[in-house]
């Protein structure tokens, strides 16, 4: 395996002395924070709201989130992140207002109920299958429910024209799964573009 691939690894699963690094780096990037941040923005989150994060990391997108929803739910298959943010979040936690899980996007099962908002960030390039895995998010939504995934480039060399054909990709694949309303938002930052799929069902 070359490097490259081996630190593409880490930021995808997160493990070891490498992934704790990943792990800070994710937390702590300028441009991780700002597009974090919009994401939220996006999500125009109620307090009575009840999300679910697909892929929390380090975790700072669902702290913010959880100040102001009734209830987060993260998931992530990387137990070094789930540690990382459990620590980072524990009075959310015991406040009941978070709540971190260690699972993945495939895995997920009715029992977690009901979401208004279940968004992820920088996730959806690693799914293989992203059209199963919306229809199964789907069933995870609120009537009138909101589906936001969001995705900015990460690969050396990355050009803004790389988040729009992503983004007609995730397109593509929310059609396949069933969703109908679907409309894309383009933010232009350092070091490229970022895109937002919203997504609601028929």
């Amino acid at each position: 395996m070359s490097i490259g691939n081996y630190v593409a690894q880490q930021f995808g699963c997160p493990r070891g002395a490498f992934g704790s690094l990943a792990g800070w780096i994710m937390g702590n990037r300028r441009s991780n924070l700002e597009r974090g941040d919009w994401t939220l923005s996006l999500l125009q989150i109620e307090p009575g709201d009840r999300i679910l994060e697909i892929g929390f990391g380090p975790g700072n997108a669902a702290g913010k989130a959880a100040a102001k929803a009734a209830e987060v739910v993260g998931i992530d298959h990387s137990e070094l992140m789930v540690g990382q943010a459990t620590q980072r979040h524990k009075k959310l936690i015991e406040r009941g207002k978070l709540k971190l899980m260690l699972a993945s996007a495939e895995t997920l099962t009715p029992d977690l109920g009901l979401f208004d908002k279940i968004y992820s960030v920088n996730v959806v390039q690693f799914w293989k299958e992203p059209a199963v895995i919306f229809q199964r998010l789907g069933c995870l939504l609120k009537p009138g429910g909101l589906l936001l995934t969001v995705y900015m480039p990460r690969n050396s060399g990355a050009r803004d024209e790389d988040a729009a054909e992503k983004g007609r990709q995730i397109e593509g694949c929310l059609r396949e799964a069933g969703f109908s309303t679907i409309k894309t938002q383009t933010k232009y930052m350092k070091p490229v573009a970022v895109v937002a799929v919203y997504a609601k069902l028929r």
